[in-house]
C-alpha cells in the first residue's frame, strides 16, 4: 500500500463536519478537548496528504520541464526567474527573491548566471541607488517566448484531466497557499537575513 493510498483509505473527510457539529452542540464541554485533538489529527493527515500530492505533481511536471529547458541551457531556478520577469515585467532583485521564496544570496547567484549568459541585465534604480532592477534582454525575451510556446504544446495537455472550473478553483487555492507560504517564508528569511532589500 502506497503512502497516498494509506491516507485515502484511512481518512474519512465526513468526520471533519461531524466534529464541527459536535463542538457546537450544548452539553459536551467535557469532550471539547479530546474532539479538538481528534480534529487536529485529521487536519494533520489532510495536510500531509496534500503535501505528498503536490510533490507527486511537481515531480511529473518538473521532469517534463527539465527535458525542455535543459536543451536551452537553463536550470529550473533560472527558468522560474525568466518566467516571473516575463509575466510580471521588470522587477527589483529583492522583490524577485521574495516572489520565488529564496534568500538574497540565492537569487543573486541565479541572476548572476542569467546575466552571464545574457538572458537578463541589472540596472540601478535612478532614484534609489540601493535598488537593483532585473530586466530581460532581447535574448531573454526570445527564450521566454520559446518557453511559453513549449508550455502550450507540452504542458497544457497535462491539465486536460481537469475541467475549466476545476482549474480555476485549483489556481485560486494554490494562489492562497502561495501567499500564506510567502508570509511565513518572508518572516523566516528576515530572521536569517536582515539585509534583504
Amino acid at each position: 500500500m502506497t503512502f497516498l493510498n494509506y491516507y485515502d483509505k484511512n481518512l474519512n473527510l465526513k468526520n471533519l463536519s461531524f466534529f464541527s457539529r459536535m463542538q457546537d452542540s450544548p452539553g459536551i464541554k467535557t469532550l471539547t478537548s479530546s474532539l479538538s485533538r481528534s480534529r487536529r489529527g485529521l487536519l494533520k493527515e489532510l495536510s500531509i496528504g496534500v503535501w505528498v500530492r503536490i510533490l507527486r505533481v511537481y515531480a511529473v511536471i518538473s521532469t517534463e520541464i527539465r527535458k525542455k529547458v535543459g536543451k536551452k541551457g537553463v536550470t529550473l531556478p533560472q527558468l522560474y526567474v525568466l518566467t516571473t520577469i516575463g509575466l510580471q515585467g521588470d522587477m527589483p532583485l529583492g522583490k524577485l527573491g521574495k516572489e520565488l521564496l529564496v534568500t538574497k544570496g540565492n537569487i543573486t547567484t541565479i541572476v548572476d548566471h542569467l546575466e552571464r549568459d545574457e538572458f537578463v541585465i541589472r540596472d540601478q534604480d535612478k532614484k534609489d541607488r540601493r535598488k537593483i532592477w532585473v530586466r530581460l534582454t532581447p535574448k531573454g525575451e526570445q527564450l521566454f517566448g520559446e518557453i511559453l510556446s513549449a508550455y502550450e504544446e507540452e504542458f497544457v495537455p497535462l491539465m486536460r484531466c481537469l475541467s475549466q472550473e476545476e482549474l480555476k478553483q485549483l489556481s485560486l487555492l494554490l494562489k492562497k497557499m502561495a501567499e500564506g507560504l510567502s508570509h511565513e517564508k518572508a518572516a523566516s528569511i528576515k530572521t536569517m537575513d536582515p539585509f534583504i532589500s
